[in-house]
C-alpha cells in the first residue's frame, strides 16, 4: 500500500507538472475585423486602446489626485497596451486581451522606467552637448510611465505618478537645453530628419493639442499641417505601425512642444521636443474657446461597461463588464485631434459591437452660431433618426453619411447613442427648421447634452433596453 501510495503521488505531481496553467482572467477586450489577419490585429489593438481610454476619461475625471495621470491621455490618448493577448476567433476575427497577467507585464515595465527616471532625479541634468538627447529620452520614459500608471490605477493597482523630475524642473530644463527653432515648418523638417535617421516609416500624424485645454488651435493645425506634409502622412490610417501625437504649453513666455512617437501598442518609443517663440501662437487665427462644451461633452458619458460607475473594471463581474453596448464613431481622418478647414469634405463612421440600433446628435458651438440637432439618418427602421445594425454588420465601420465642413470657425460634435433595442422613447424632442434644413433641439449645445443624455438615463433602467452605450467625436474648423 506504501508503495502504491507513493506512486500514485509521482503521478499526481508529474500530471501537475505537464497540466497546462489556468488561464488569465480576462479584464478588458477589444475586438477587430479587416481583409487580412494583420488589418484585424490593428483593429484589435485600436479597439482596446479605445475601451481602456474611455474607461480612464471616466475614471479620472473629477478626482483630486489624479491631475498627472489624466493629463497623460489628454486629446483622447490611447494607453499603451503590454503583455496583452491576441487571440484568433473564428473567421477573420481577433479579440485583443487584457488580463490579470498582463498587469503583471505593466508593473514589470514601470519598474524599469522608475529605476532610470529616479537616477536622474538625483543627479539632475548636466549641461552637455548631449543634454537635448538626454531630455527626450527622459520625457519618453516619463510619458510611458505615466500612462502606465494611468492603467494601472484603473486596476487597483497604482504606481507613483510622482516618480521622475517635477514638471517645473523638467520645464526648466527645456528652456536651457532643448533647440529653439522658428516656425512649423522647422519642427516637421527636424522630426523627419530625426525619423529618417532611425529608419522609421509607417507615421500617422496627429495634431498636438494645447496642454491647458486639449483643444486644437491654429498652431495646432499649422504643425499638423506641416509634419503631414514632410512625412507624407494625409490620414491617420490605422494599418501605419507609428503614431505621432503630443502637446504644446507656454513656459515663460515661450512655447514649448513636446511630440511623441508610440509604436503599435501605443507604447512610447521616443519624444521629440523643441521651444518656440511664444508669440506664434498670435499668427493664427484659432477658433473661440469652447472649454465648457468640451468638458461638458467628455463628462458624464453613458457608460459602456457597466451602469455601476463606481466600480472599477476588476471589481465588476464579468456580466457588468460584457453587459454594456461599445458604440464607436470617427471620421474618415480618425477619432481625436480632428481639425478641418472650410470647404473639407469627409465621412462620418459608426460602430457598434454587437447589433442594435442608433441614432446620432449634432452640436455645432461655433462665433455667432449655437445649435443642437438630430441627424436625419433613418434606413428602413421606421424612424427616420435611427439606423439599425444588423448582427452581420457587428463590429464593423458603417458609413452614416458624407459631411461638408462649413464656416465660421469653432467646434462641431456629435454624441452617438446606441441601443439593443428601437430608441424611440429616448429620442429628445426635434423641431424642423427649414432655413437650416435640420431637426432642431435648442440653441444650447451644453443643455442639450445634458437633456439627451437626461433622457437615455430616465430610459435604462427599462426592461425593454437592457444595453446603452455612448461616444463622442468633436472636430474644430480652422481657417
Amino acid at each position: 500500500m506504501l508503495q502504491e501510495s507513493r506512486a500514485t503521488g509521482y503521478l499526481a505531481a508529474l500530471l501537475w507538472a505537464i497540466a497546462p496553467p489556468a488561464p488569465a482572467a480576462v479584464l478588458l477586450a477589444g475586438y477587430g475585423q479587416g481583409d487580412s489577419a494583420e488589418a484585424a490585429r490593428a483593429e484589435a489593438r485600436h479597439d482596446l486602446a479605445y475601451r481602456l481610454g474611455r474607461l480612464a476619461a471616466s475614471h479620472f475625471d473629477g478626482k483630486s489626485g489624479s491631475a498627472i495621470a489624466y493629463r497623460a491621455i489628454a486629446g483622447g490618448r490611447e494607453l499603451p497596451l503590454i503583455g496583452i493577448e491576441l487571440v484568433a476567433t473564428g473567421g477573420s476575427r481577433i479579440e485583443a486581451r487584457l488580463t490579470d497577467a498582463s498587469l503583471a507585464a505593466y508593473r514589470s515595465e514601470a519598474a524599469k522606467l522608475g529605476q532610470s527616471l529616479r537616477a536622474l532625479q538625483r543627479s539632475g541634468l548636466q549641461p552637455s552637448a548631449g543634454a537635448a538627447a538626454q531630455l527626450t529620452r527622459l520625457l519618453a520614459q516619463l510619458d510611458q510611465y505615466r500612462r502606465i500608471d494611468a492603467v494601472m490605477e484603473l486596476f487597483r493597482s497604482p504606481l507613483s505618478p510622482q516618480t521622475g523630475p517635477e514638471d517645473a524642473t523638467l520645464r526648466r530644463w527645456a528652456l536651457q537645453h532643448l533647440p529653439a527653432l522658428d516656425d512649423a515648418a522647422q519642427v516637421a523638417r527636424r522630426v523627419k530628419s530625426e525619423l529618417e535617421r532611425a529608419k522609421v516609416g509607417g507615421v500617422r500624424v496627429i495634431a498636438p493639442v494645447r496642454a491647458d485645454s486639449a483643444e486644437i488651435t491654429g498652431l495646432s493645425g499649422s504643425i499638423g499641417d506641416a509634419l503631414r506634409a514632410e512625412l507624407g502622412a494625409p490620414t491617420p490610417d490605422r494599418s501605419m505601425r507609428y503614431t505621432l501625437d503630443g502637446s504644446y504649453e507656454r513656459v515663460d513666455k515661450k512655447i514649448l512642444l513636446t511630440l511623441y512617437l508610440m509604436n503599435s501598442s501605443f507604447s512610447t518609443e521616443r519624444a521629440f521636443a523643441y521651444v518656440l517663440p511664444g508669440d506664434l501662437e498670435k499668427a493664427f487665427r484659432s477658433p473661440p474657446p469652447a472649454a465648457g462644451f468640451s468638458g461638458t461633452l467628455s463628462r458624464g458619458l453613458v457608460r459602456i461597461q457597466s451602469l455601476d460607475e463606481s466600480a472599477t473594471p476588476a471589481a465588476r463581474p464579468p456580466q457588468a463588464r460584457d453587459g454594456g453596448l461599445v458604440v464607436e464613431v470617427q471620421t474618415g481622418r480618425g477619432n481625436r485631434g480632428l481639425y478641418y478647414r472650410p470647404g473639407d469634405r469627409d465621412q462620418l463612421l459608426v460602430r457598434l459591437d454587437r447589433q442594435g440600433y442608433y441614432y446620432v446628435v449634432g452640436h455645432i458651438e461655433k462665433e455667432n452660431t449655437h445649435l443642437s440637432y438630430l441627424m436625419e439618418i433613418g434606413q428602413g427602421t421606421g424612424n427616420r433618426f435611427v439606423r439599425r445594425v444588423g448582427a452581420g454588420e457587428a463590429n464593423r465601420w458603417q458609413t452614416v453619411g458624407e459631411f461638408v465642413v462649413e464656416p465660421p470657425l469653432g467646434v462641431e460634435a456629435v454624441q452617438v447613442f446606441a441601443t439593443s433595442e428601437p430608441p424611440d422613447r429616448m429620442l429628445p424632442a426635434a423641431k424642423f427648421d427649414p432655413a437650416r434644413q435640420l431637426y432642431v433641439i435648442g440653441n444650447n449645445p451644453v443643455d442639450a447634452i445634458a437633456r439627451t443624455r437626461g433622457l437615455v438615463r430616465i430610459e435604462m433602467g427599462a426592461a425593454a433596453v437592457p444595453a446603452v452605450g455612448e461616444a463622442v467625436l468633436q472636430f474644430t474648423t480652422l481657417q
